[in-house]
């Protein structure tokens, strides 16, 4: 008997290792291994990927050889090998391949259980009990097996849920005898003949597997015990009963109380607290002294689907294969279910698959930002635990990645005295094997005027695709209907979002060649970009563009930087210096520029006492009370100390008045204070999420007939990804009522990427403005104001005014200005905002054809890079259209696949049933995994 059982597990190690290995060297490694490692490397396939696949065929190999040269004439070794640590690792490495997503502590604690105890049974395997070295090493062996014991029954029970079925129906198909059938129209077929072998090779190996895995719930529980109780054993024996009782009784008291806990997944928390919306300070305090554990339970259940297998109330398919193979009640197996859940809780979600819906909606009105945006590294991460593909279009996941180098950087500046010509030329390449976009989220000085953008596969100026100037609506449409990664063409769009803030994306940048692909192709290998603009000279020289944000793109110090055709270094981090030195002395000049259409714009240079600060004046300070203010606390006093000390709160006229108005996000009442004195930055509790328009209407709802002068909305960079689109015709609930004053948002910290088009209106038809220092927009007020009613700003240390143009001394002077006149456009087209109804298509229509007459970027016209005819038909259907200036929020959220639930199985037709969970698990996800490798491969 003993010669069987030593000539079986003989044939089960040799049988099933040399058989898998047959198969690797024959028809895996010769085909895909070298092309695997290069698309390794070039980051064509993910690490991970990689890794898992180098694990399959390593775990096998390394097994084989140690049991050639260690346990060749030790049968009961060779079988401890392979069912102790051999299987277990291959069936990890299947597992970490197919199912396995981002760990959680609960998902980590068995994982890292299974490699300790693996590693232990490995050790004993090959040195047996410590005996003669240190009592050390002694304890460590003894609370490992100790684990080994607990860990032996856990693994088998679950093992045993999928191992009985799996022999139930085995036998089943057996007597069926359905299996002969097929298998004789294989052989009839007679397409196994030429690759004889490897059909032979693979049904020997899959009989074997399917075999070895039904009898593995037995074999690993008794390895395991066996190998625990022999260490448990010799330990007592040497060290004392009690010693051992107390070291496995400890580990075993510590693991089960670690599982218990760890099965306490935060979002039950974080969805309990935020259940009710917090209708005072002392409740809303409470929440934000608990934010961290509030974060922490809403991202779980947003990468729910990326952390776990399933939900608890989705995973169905124990009940249904037990339903399905022995006839069992639903009742019956639904216990079973819930057996197998108990046992599975670590990778189960405790929850609905609606949660991440739900949680991603409830940290945008806690935290006053997108998940995605504060989250993104961990969102990032959990998508790549499951390889699944992210949006080619650069959402809140591509800030700072490093996906496009730019390779060269250059600007060019031509001076005409207190202006010039700059242009910025730079060059992309792609680090990836697959098409980007590049975006940029930038500001310039006020009176700067973008004048030009350009696209091309080379810098030859000839060949180069030029710009349209298109309704900003249509312009954005056609754009996001060309950024797809099927038939890629180049377009680029470039929009005003704000008084000095502008948007840039570009797309696609050409992808590196596929290492995999066999035929190299004749393609454009990287993305040139022009953009020009001009600019009023400062003290400081020309300003450059000041990076707000970057999606996808990145340098360093290999980037060649060229100003004016020398070359320069600049910091890694750095996009652009501040500003490029001006030759001459700085001499501001007055400036006039005549239009056809009548009007004049004057350019008039300011001195220091050209300024002044409003006198007699009532102001009304909206505050943002968001969640994102707690970090401009100490700012938010510093400014209403200034205030104070100008005499805002004295409470008289003569020397300036200021009320306060304290907005509320959802729950919560807003105030106002008309004694501005009496407010404390740092009594204050900023909670929630409301956006600027939201504020306005509670501003404009507690001042009843109260007069201003101007409206000074306090907030911080705000999060323009949370706004809402404008309100339809029927529903203008989130428009912002017309004020006959000025509106000027003040921005503590930095100034936001972008504004919605519904709040930039109302900036701009009152003749407001933005600004990060209360005491610049007062002087910019009171001196606007001083220089009469045909001021269109003051900005950039001058004043622009807009009048008729009547004589003919203003038309001499005109000529000379005709390199001037973008500059005047940009300051007409804000005039003529602010003095004409902009709610009817015909005056959009009209501003729009000024900017495309001279060719300029507004608030109301982009730039579009336009490369064939198809994208100019679209373009033209656009700007037929009667939304064409109707521009979306680009909120940046990218729409992520969820990975497949494989533990969910439609109950359609209950009677077939699963025919084995792992089998169908298994063919799944294997099929998924092919068609991704295939992908890889094109």
């Amino acid at each position: 008997m003993r010669l069987f059982w030593n000539g079986l597990f003989q044939t089960i190690f040799w049988v099933w290792n040399v058989t898998f290995l047959l198969i690797v060297g024959m028809g895996i490694l010769p085909v895909i291994g070298v092309p695997l490692v290069l698309a390794t490397v070039a980051g064509e396939i993910p690490s991970e990927f990689f890794l898992s696949l180098v694990g399959l065929v390593a775990v096998p190999t390394v097994c084989t050889f140690l049991g050639g040269f260690h346990f060749r004439q030790q049968p009961q070794q060779l079988i401890r090998l392979f069912y102790g640590v051999e299987a277990p690792l291959f069936l990890l490495c299947l597992l970490r391949l197919f199912l396995i997503r981002e760990l959680t502590p609960g998902s980590t604690q068995i994982l890292g259980t299974i490699a300790i105890c693996i590693v232990a049974f490995f050790l004993e395997l090959l040195f047996g009990y410590v005996t003669a070295r240190k009592s050390g090493l002694q304890w460590l062996q003894m609370l490992a097996h100790s684990l080994m014991l607990l860990f032996g029954i856990y693994a088998s029970a679950v093992l045993l849920f999928y191992a009985l079925p799996l022999a139930a129906f085995l036998v089943q198909e057996f007597l069926r005898f359905d299996w002969a059938r097929g298998l004789w129209h294989i052989l009839v077929s007679g397409w196994w003949i030429q690759g004889f072998w490897y059909f032979l090779l693979f049904l020997i190996l899959w009989l074997l597997s399917t075999a070895l895995f039904v009898i593995m719930p037995l074999a690993l529980a008794t390895l395991y015990i066996n190998s625990g109780k022999r260490i448990l054993q010799a330990f007592a024996s040497q060290n004392g009963k009690k010693y051992a009782v107390i070291g496995a009784s400890g580990i075993a008291i510590a693991w089960m109380t670690i599982f218990i806990v760890l099965q306490q997944q935060p979002q039950v928390q974080a969805f309990s607290l935020l259940a009710n919306p917090a209708s005072n300070d002392s409740t809303r305090q409470a929440l934000l002294a608990k934010s961290n554990t509030i974060r922490e339970g809403l991202v779980n259940a947003y990468l729910s689907s990326y952390r776990y297998l399933s939900t608890r109330e989705e995973n169905n398919h124990i009940s249904e294969m037990y339903r399905g193979i022995f006839g069992l009640s639903q009742a019956v197996a639904n216990r079973v279910q819930d057996s197998y859940n108990s046992l599975m809780s670590p990778f189960l979600y405790n929850g609905s698959d609606k949660d991440a819906e739900k949680a991603e909606k409830l940290y945008a009105e806690f935290f006053d930002t997108p998940l995605q945006k504060a989250e993104r590294q961990l969102v990032s991460h959990a998508v790549q635990s499951t390889y699944n593909r992210q949006e080619v279009k650069a959402g809140l996941l591509n800030i700072n990645e490093k996906k496009v180098w730019l390779r060269s950087q250059q600007i060019k500046v031509t001076e005409h005295g207190d202006w010039a010509d700059l242009e910025l030329y730079e060059v992309y390449k792609n680090q990836t094997p697959e098409v980007q976009e590049i975006f940029y989220s930038f500001s310039l000085p006020e009176s700067a005027v973008i004048t030009g953008l350009w696209l091309g596969d080379t810098g030859d100026l000839q060949k180069r695709f030029p710009f349209v100037v298109a309704p900003r609506g249509a312009a954005q449409k056609v754009y996001n209907s060309q950024v797809r990664r099927e038939r890629p063409v180049d377009p680029a769009l470039l929009e005003q979002v704000g008084p000095r803030q502008y948007r840039l994306r570009a797309f696609p940048i050409p992808p590196q060649a596929p290492v995999l692909q066999n035929v190299r192709q004749q393609r454009p290998t990287e993305m040139h970009l022009w953009l020009t603009y001009k600019v009023m000279r400062q003290e400081s020289g020309w300003a450059l563009p000041v990076l707000g944000e970057k999606r996808n793109i990145f340098w360093t110090h290999d980037t060649k930087r060229i100003r004016n055709g020398k070359e320069i270094t600049l910091k890694d981090e750095l996009w652009l210096e501040p500003s490029l030195p001006a030759t001459g002395k700085f001499q501001p000049t007055l400036h006039q520029v005549n239009f056809p259409e009548g009007h004049s714009i004057l350019v008039k240079p300011l001195s220091n006492k050209d300024y002044s600060l409003p006198q007699a004046k009532r102001f009304a300070l909206v505050l943002d009370s968001s969640f994102s203010m707690n970090s401009h606390v100490k700012e938010l006093s510093q400014m209403f100390a200034w205030l104070e000390k100008k005499g805002f709160a004295d409470k008289e006229l003569a020397n300036n008045d200021a009320d306060l108005y304290i907005t509320a996000s959802k729950g919560a009442v807003p105030k106002r204070l008309d004694d501005i004195g009496q407010f404390k930055a740092e009594k204050m509790t900023f909670y929630g999420t409301i956006q600027p328009q939201e504020m306005m209407q509670q501003f404009n709802q507690l001042r009843a007939e109260t007069a201003y002068d101007t409206v000074l909305l306090i907030t911080d960079e705000g999060s323009y990804e949370l706004s809402k689109d404008k309100a339809s015709k029927q529903n203008r609930a989130n428009d912002i009522k017309t004020t006959s004053v000025p509106l000027w948002m003040i921005h503590l910290g930095s100034l936001p990427a972008a504004y919605d088009d519904t709040t930039l209106k109302a900036i701009q038809d009152s003749g407001g403005g933005v600004s990060q220092q209360v005491s610049e927009v007062l002087q910019r007020v009171a001196t606007k104001a001083a220089l009469g009613t045909s001021t269109v700003s003051v900005i950039d240390g001058y004043a622009w005014q807009k009048n008729p143009s009547d004589t003919k001394e203003s038309q001499v002077a005109s000529q000379k200005e005709d390199n001037f006149q973008q500059l005047a456009v940009r300051q007409l087209i804000l005039g003529l905002s602010q003095a004409i109804n902009l709610d009817r298509l015909e005056t959009l229509d009209a501003i729009h054809a000024i900017a495309k007459k001279y060719e300029l970027v507004t608030p109301y016209s982009s730039m579009l890079v336009l490369v064939n005819d198809e994208q100019r038909r679209l373009l033209k259907q656009a700007e037929a259209q009667s939304d064409r200036f109707n521009r979306k929020i680009e909120n940046g959220k990218e729409n992520l696949s969820k990975p497949n639930n494989p533990f969910k199985v439609s109950v359609n037709e209950p009677s077939s049933g699963w025919i084995v969970g792992v089998v169908a698990i298994a063919l799944l996800l294997l099929s998924k995994q092919k068609m991704r490798f295939k992908r890889y491969k094109v």
